[in-house]
Formats: C-alpha cells, structure tokens, sequence
C-alpha cells in the first residue's frame, strides 16, 4: 500500500543543453545523486553532457513515472545511471520488486537506445556512529539490493555496487546516516563517472 512521506520532493538539472555534440547521460535516485552529481559532470567533461533526476519517491508510486517523463522529456540519452531504494520502507520487498520491474519497463519505452546501469543503494548507517550499520533499516537496503541484483541478473543490465564502494569508509559519511561528506561526493561522483564512461565505450 502506497504511504506518502511527510515531505516529498524532486529535483530536476539539465546541464549543457546547448551542446549536441556529446552524448548525454541521466542519472536517477535520491539524495545521493544531488550531493555526488557535480562530481560526476565535472569527470565527464569532454565525454558526455549530464542531465540528473532525484525524488523521494519509491519505484511503484504512480506519480514516479510522471516525474521521470519530465526529466526526459526533449532529451535522447545514451546512458542512464539509475538507483531507487533508500524511500518508501513502507511497502514490502516484494511490492518494491515491482515497482523496479515497472520503472526499468518505463526507461527502456521513454528511452530503447539508452543503456541502462543500475546502482546499489548505498548503507544507512547509527547517526553520528558511521562506523556502525543501522541494524533496523540497514537489512531493507541488503535485501533490496539483492532483489534488484536478480531482477537486472535477469535483464542483462550491468549493476554499479555503490555499496560496497562505501561500506567499509565511515570517513566518507557526513554522519547523519544517510549521506556523504564532500571526500564521500567526490568518491561516489568519480566512480559513476568511469563507470558510464566505461559503458559509453
């Protein structure tokens, strides 16, 4: 059953909008892409333009795919960088198991020549203890990455491990939890910049 956060929010950049020259990349998510999106542009100067969509919303929420239709909107883009798993703890894994299937169904209509990365949602770890893995919420992300590794296992769609990169570098937390600092932004931008590089060929 659908159960609206308190605050919901979207945010929408398109960078480069003048320049066809390059291909152009979209990266998808949370929060995470806000704090690490910058590195990744900056990485890929020269190779690719940057367009980036981040929502609280979870993969299922019928208004998700009206916000992803904007962001795509006037655009072909040839990668498309795209994580959801960190919202909507409310539904059931297997509910957000759906909703992943929809949202990759949604991308390969909006977008069929676009290849397609998936990230793994990264740890949530105690407040102001970084070191320590939140042991109520932090199960859900492992268990949501494990479906999705499935899901796009059976896809063929390449998966971006977003948590094992971090995992194991509390230095990198901003220490509420959820996001990064500014070292953890630059690791995280950088490594999704050589990753789309690298599927861009």
């Amino acid at each position: 059953m659908l159960k609206r956060e308190s605050t919901e929010w979207c945010m929408f950049y398109w960078y480069n909008t003048e320049d066809t020259t390059l291909p152009r990349v979209l990266m998808i998510g949370d929060s995470i892409v806000v704090g690490c999106h910058g590195e990744a542009a900056e990485q890929l100067k020269g190779k690719a333009t940057l367009a980036y969509f981040s929502t609280s919303k979870c993969a299922g929420d019928p208004a998700y795919y009206r916000e992803l239709a904007l962001s795509m909107a006037g655009y072909r883009f040839a990668a498309i960088h795209v994580n959801n798993g960190l919202h909507g703890f409310d539904i059931s894994d297997a509910d957000y198991a759906l909703g992943v299937a929809s949202l990759l169904d949604n991308l390969q209509e909006l977008a069929p020549e676009a290849k397609l990365i998936w990230a793994a949602s990264t740890p949530i770890t105690v407040k102001s203890d970084p070191a320590t893995l939140e042991p109520a919420k932090n199960p859900r992300v492992l268990e949501r990455n494990r479906l999705t590794r499935q899901i796009m296992d059976q896809r063929g769609i390449a998966v971006n491990d977003l948590y094992g990169l971090v995992a194991d570098h509390p230095e990198y937390s901003a220490g509420d939890g959820y996001h990064y600092n500014a070292l953890g932004n630059q690791v995280l931008g950088r490594h999704v910049a050589k990753v789309i590089a690298g599927m861009l060929g």
